[in-house]
C-alpha cells in the first residue's frame, strides 16, 4: 500500500477500527458524529452502541456528498464526518473535491474504502501525508476474499495509529 508502517494498525475488521475510533475520539452522550445517507449502516450502530449523537445528511440526487448540508450540521460537539467511498450501498466514489472541502475542517474525516478495490477512482491513502485529519479504513474480506479471517486496516497520522493503539485489545 506504501504507507509507513507508523501510519498502519491492523485490526478484527474494518468495524473493529471503526469502533475504536468511535471511543478514542468521541465523549459519550456529549459529542456527535456526521454521516453522509444512504450508507453504510455499521456507522449508525456504532454512533448507538458508544452513545454518539449521528447526525444524518441526506446526499445529493446523484449520490454525492452535500458538503453546504454537512457544514450547516457542524456544532461545537461535531468530532467527525464518516465517508464511505465507494459508497455502499450506492457503488460510487464520492467528489474528489467534496471530500477535500470537509478536510479543511477541524473534524477528523473517516472514509471507508471497503471497495476500493473495485473502483476505479484512487485511493485516499495517496493523500495521507497532506492531513493529518484524515482516517482511511479498509478491509480483506471483499476484493481478497478473506472474511472469515476478519482483518481490517487503518491508516492514518502516527498520532492517530498511537491513540488508537491504547484502547487495542491484545488479543484480538
Amino acid at each position: 500500500k506504501g504507507v509507513p508502517s507508523d501510519q498502519i494498525l491492523l485490526g478484527n475488521g474494518s468495524d473493529e477500527i471503526l469502533d475504536m475510533i468511535c471511543r478514542v475520539f468521541f465523549e459519550p452522550g456529549k459529542e456527535n458524529m456526521i454521516i453522509n445517507t444512504p450508507t453504510f449502516g455499521m456507522f449508525k450502530v456504532l454512533s448507538a452502541i458508544n452513545a454518539i449523537e449521528c447526525k444524518e445528511v441526506q446526499m445529493t440526487a446523484d449520490f454525492q456528498l452535500d458538503v453546504e448540508a454537512v457544514k450547516k450540521n457542524v456544532d461545537d460537539n461535531t468530532k467527525a464526518v464518516f465517508i464511505c467511498s465507494p459508497n455502499n450501498p450506492t457503488g460510487n466514489s464520492m467528489n474528489e473535491a467534496s471530500v477535500l472541502e470537509l478536510l479543511k475542517l477541524n473534524l477528523l474525516v473517516i472514509i471507508d474504502e471497503a471497495y476500493i478495490d473495485f473502483s476505479t477512482s484512487a485511493s485516499w491513502l495517496l493523500r495521507l501525508k497532506e492531513f493529518k485529519n484524515l482516517v482511511v479504513s479498509q478491509t480483506f474480506s471483499k476484493a481478497y476474499g478473506l472474511a472469515g479471517i476478519r482483518l481490517g486496516a487503518c491508516y492514518a497520522h502516527t498520532e492517530i495509529i498511537d491513540l488508537l493503539k491504547k484502547v487495542k485489545m491484545p488479543y484480538n
